[in-house]
């Protein structure tokens, strides 16, 4: 498990998913954890959730001093989970065999990564997924830097849906959060109201493309 620089007030944290961690690790799992597992029809799939979640009760076992087997989860109308009696914020993501956390003391997080790609259907994606001026953007970037520029999009607008807990329940092409790796803030409109949320990129190694955000207010 490594930590990366990460913009206040976020912690983050990258680590495999490449190998089934050991009998005493994997012992840390709940039993609906396990079950979960069970339910992955491919042995890659199930070996990834078992490592991403043993290495998240780890991180967040070090971060609030509990044993991570007594950890417990609650989760949102839309699955995000969150840590019980915990004053701790914190997200997953994962793409193939790469896992990131993010950390913070209190708020409403989201991080998303994808492994760097060719996206040969990048502006069919982006037509179904990307605001107008996303769009635009996509389509003045050069041809060989397309793939990176829709990815850097893609994670935006899912690290802001996972900030807001909403998952795909609100259609990513009705904001715009940008193609680019600058901070911008981001206005949303939710069935709880509208959500101002913060969102930036971040690279790590030429592999993967990252992005962060959390919820700055709600407004009714």
């Amino acid at each position: 498990m490594k930590a990366l620089v990460a913009p206040p007030p976020f912690g983050l944290w990258r680590f495999a998913l490449d190998e089934l961690p050991a009998p005493q690790r994997l012992a840390t799992l709940s039993a609906d954890e396990v079950q979960r597992a069970g339910r992955f029809v491919f042995e890659r799939d199930r070996r990834r959730y078992l490592a991403a979640h043993v290495g998240l009760r780890e991180l967040l076992a070090a971060r609030t001093g509990v044993p991570p087997q007594a950890l417990v989860f609650n989760e949102g109308p839309f699955g995000k989970p969150s840590l019980v009696g915990r004053p701790c914020a914190f997200n997953m993501s994962h793409s193939e065999d790469v896992a990131l956390v993010a950390l913070a003391d209190s708020g409403e997080i989201g991080v998303d990564v994808e492994m760097l790609r060719d996206m040969p259907d990048a502006a069919a994606l982006a037509r179904q997924n990307f605001s107008a001026s996303e769009m635009d953007e996509l389509a003045a970037t050069p041809p060989a830097d397309q793939s990176l520029a829709f990815l850097r999009g893609w994670t935006r607008k899912e690290a802001c849906l996972k900030a807001i807990g909403s998952g795909l329940s609100i259609a990513p092409n009705i904001f715009t959060a940008g193609l680019d790796m600058a901070p911008r803030s981001v206005v949303i409109a939710t069935p709880a109201g509208i959500a101002c949320v913060w969102v930036q990129s971040f690279r790590n190694g030429a592999d993967v493309v990252g992005s962060l955000a959390r919820i700055e207010a709600m407004r009714r």
